[in-house]
């Protein structure tokens, strides 16, 4: 039977996913960390591979966010030393997505349409980022008000914004195409939470293991968008 490039990419991935997920179930952190900061790269080649429309935005995203977890390898998963250029990376990814997202949407279509949920966003948005800012300056090694916090509060403000408009995306054009893009936001996001809640709070197992489980879950949907063969422009709604 003859192997093609998506199976052998799409392979790789699976047992990438396997070593991590082992990682962190038996605490083995050499292999959760180098498996995680190389899957990125193969999501890279399997958008240029697979996707019928090839963004710049969402491809800019894929390989910021690969940029973002490679370099941790560099500095040896010291959080001290990658973290400003790991969070600058993943803000300049997470600003890509944003706009991939929103380029297809009439803002001015949207507002009138959904009023009640910009509102409800907007309130929800504000809580999160205040109380993950709490976590985030409860810790001594952060100073506030320095280069680093401010980083760390344009980068948690990014997320929820991605969170936000994945929504917003969603109720906007009710496809299956937003249903993926939202869900796999949703994934994502609180992965991100759950990973802010073990570095900043408490390094309990649970939290990194519900932190991990859904960031497989997010790569997953992402996988199924790319090759779904549906992550094609929309057309602005009139």
């Amino acid at each position: 039977m003859k192997i093609n490039k998506l199976q052998v990419v799409s392979g790789c991935i699976i047992v990438l996913a396997c070593v991590f997920l082992t990682g962190v179930l038996f605490n083995i952190e050499i292999l959760s960390n180098y498996s995680r900061a190389v899957i990125l790269p193969f999501f890279v080649y399997l958008y240029f591979l697979e996707s019928e429309t090839k963004s710049p935005y969402f491809a800019t995203f894929l390989i910021a966010c690969s940029v973002a977890e490679l370099s941790k390898m560099f500095w040896n998963f010291d959080y001290v030393l990658f973290s400003k250029v790991s969070n600058l990376c993943y803000v300049v990814a997470y600003i890509n997505l944003l706009i991939y997202i929103t380029r297809s949407i009439n803002f001015e279509i949207l507002f009138k349409k959904f009023k009640t949920h910009i509102t409800v966003l907007l309130v929800f948005n504000t809580y999160i980022i205040f109380t993950l800012n709490n976590m985030i300056a409860a810790d001594s090694g952060i100073e506030v008000y320095t280069f680093n916090f401010l980083i760390e509060c344009i980068y948690n403000v990014c997320v929820l914004l991605i969170l936000s408009f994945s929504l917003l995306n969603y109720l906007y054009h009710d496809s299956k195409r937003g249903l993926l893009l939202f869900l796999a936001s949703v994934c994502i996001v609180f992965s991100e939470m759950m990973q802010v809640a073990y570095l900043f709070v408490s390094a309990k197992y649970a939290l990194n293991l519900a932190y991990s489980i859904l960031l497989i879950a997010g790569f997953y949907l992402v996988y199924v968008y790319i090759t779904s063969k549906i992550n094609k422009y929309y057309d602005v709604l009139l």
